[in-house]
């Protein structure tokens, strides 16, 4: 079914951008002119030829090139030098170098310098009209559609617009995808991690803390509660600072090496200044949870060791485990959490991110860089 649809969007589009030119060149096509002699019986219907050809040219160019690739990132010197060289070769370089070169030379009339902007400009004299039966509207003939400059900026504004829109709506498709991914994956990490199970853990923890009146149990019913509060709150917003996004990952790494065992080993790192920036809450707790989930035993020498750095806007994100005996490595790589991320990551960051999840033998690895800028 995709690619029947994409077929026929395809041939929708083939359609319309013919009906659209064959719109733009009966309403715009001017008086052709020609002699009765054979030679320019030729050359003349020529020119509407090639400068209808250059047109479309520029169409596609300008749609597909300078629109995306200099006007949309904010180019707008050099998008506008572009165009007006184009206006310019289009309107009165090429112009003037078919009449010196065919006029002048091929069909042998006195060469006249003006440089021609409107037609009919090639006929010389004692000419006589290629379509003397065909009414022009008047109400164009007084707008100008025949002349090059106005066929160049008719041109120019429906490639732009055409662009610019699709983009917008491109843009704004992404973003809903983007906001319901988000509502998918609070929903999933409440599921998977304020579950009963979770919170088992963590008050069992808390317990015995309180038990053996560690002084530690004030802080990690702190820790728990200011967990659950960014869970419920900060969630929802498409953007966070990414301090807070830190200090939550701390706050989840606080409670989930609370049950772990002394064969358990702990490496966090923090490395730059990550007061600056804002970044898509929830990026990091699914590799950690992945990392807690199959990389701590009570029983083996484990690991987990979790590294975020920060440089010039490019954040880099490192997370390593152990696997644990009897564990499947491809269990490790294709939970829905982790399927969930790339594709939240896809959705906000398109062309903007690397993430590299692997395993060997002995342990398993992600590897996550975001140009925040």
């Amino acid at each position: 079914m995709g690619t029947v649809s994409s077929k026929s969007r395809k041939a929708l589009l083939i359609i319309s951008h013919s009906v659209g030119w064959t719109l733009f060149i009966f309403l715009t096509i001017p008086h052709i002119n020609r002699t009765e002699r054979s030679a320019n019986d030729i050359f003349f219907p020529l020119i509407p030829v090639i400068e209808y050809s250059l047109l479309v040219v520029y169409f596609y160019l300008n749609a597909s090139v300078f629109v995306p690739r200099l006007l949309s990132k904010k180019k707008i010197i050099r998008f506008l030098g572009i165009t007006i060289t184009a206006f310019l070769l289009f309107c009165f370089i090429i112009p003037w170098f078919v009449r010196q070169y065919f006029i002048h030379f091929v069909s042998e009339f006195p060469f006249r310098p003006e440089m021609p902007s409107r037609r009919p400009d090639f006929a010389p004299p004692g000419s006589s009209e290629v379509f003397p039966d065909i009414a022009f509207p008047a109400v164009l003939r007084r707008l100008g559609l025949y002349s090059r400059s106005s066929q160049f900026l008719i041109v120019f504004i429906i490639s732009t617009g055409l662009k610019v829109i699709s983009q917008w709506y491109a843009e704004k498709r992404r973003l809903q995808e983007l906001e319901n991914s988000m509502v998918q994956a609070e929903l999933s990490f409440l599921k998977s991690q304020i579950h009963p199970h979770f919170l088992f853990n963590s008050l069992n923890s808390i317990y015995y803390l309180a038990l053996s009146k560690d002084d530690k149990a004030p802080e990690a019913i702190l820790s728990l509660s200011n967990f659950l509060r960014f869970v419920t709150t900060e969630s929802n917003h498409s953007r966070i600072p990414l301090e807070k996004e830190v200090k939550m990952l701390k706050e989840y790494i606080h409670l989930q090496s609370m049950r772990a065992s002394e064969k358990f080993e702990l490496q966090f790192q923090l490395k730059g200044d990550f007061r600056e920036g804002t970044i898509m809450p929830l990026i990091f707790v699914p590799f950690v949870e992945n990392a807690f989930k199959y990389g701590i035993s009570a029983h083996i020498n484990c690991f987990i060791h979790i590294c975020a750095e920060i440089e010039n806007g490019l954040l880099k994100f490192t997370c390593d485990n152990s696997i644990v005996s009897g564990i499947n490595d491809k269990n490790l790589s294709a939970g829905v959490g982790l399927e969930n991320i790339r594709k939240r990551l896809e959705l906000a960051y398109p062309g903007r991110h690397s993430l590299a999840i692997n395993a060997d033998s002995s342990a398993f690895h992600v590897k996550l860089q975001i140009n925040l800028c």
